[in-house]
């Protein structure tokens, strides 16, 4: 499921939410880290929901989505932004890919084994690899209901970017 079209979603209903988060989610540094994850319980306890495509339209909701996973400083956050972002999809109100990916991050934040692959971390020889999946013979079937490629092209593509954007030594 992808998010919806401009026909379905013509104007969000709170456009200046929506350019405040993406002005938010666009301020990477990490100093702005805890600014973003405050604003964001803010805006979850005003709203009581998650900021969806109805309320902030697609980039606005990818918005939130990037400020939840990157506050990783902030587990509590991260356990009430999957619990609202769960009710919006179920709703139909966001994409069922960013609530796979804020499951796995707090699965991992949690320690447990994550259901879609799509976290990694460095292993002891500074490589890139995949956090623990739970029932690894299942996660492309997971991963194919939500249109995500197969977890090995994932793994593969996430070893790339990473070998790319590691300094050379």
């Amino acid at each position: 499921m992808t998010s919806p079209s401009s026909s379905t979603n013509p104007e969000p209903d709170d456009p200046g939410l929506r350019d405040e988060l993406v002005a938010m989610a666009g301020n990477t540094d990490p100093e702005f880290r805890a600014v973003r994850a405050e604003r964001l319980w803010e805006i979850l306890d005003d709203y009581e929901s998650w900021p969806g495509w109805r309320l902030v339209g697609s980039d606005g909701a990818a918005a939130a989505w990037l400020i939840a996973q990157s506050a990783i400083d902030d587990v509590g956050l991260e356990h009430r932004c999957l619990e609202m972002l769960e009710v919006a999809v179920a709703c139909g109100d966001a994409d069922p890919v960013h609530l796979a990916y804020l499951a796995d991050r707090v699965r991992m934040n949690d320690g447990r084994d994550q259901l879609y692959g799509s976290q990694f971390v460095l292993g002891e020889r500074g490589e890139l690899e995949p956090w623990p999946v739970d029932d690894p013979a299942a996660v492309d079937v997971r991963r194919a209901r939500l249109g995500l490629p197969p977890f090995a092209a994932h793994a593969a593509a996430m070893r790339e970017r990473w070998d790319d954007a590691r300094p050379q030594n």
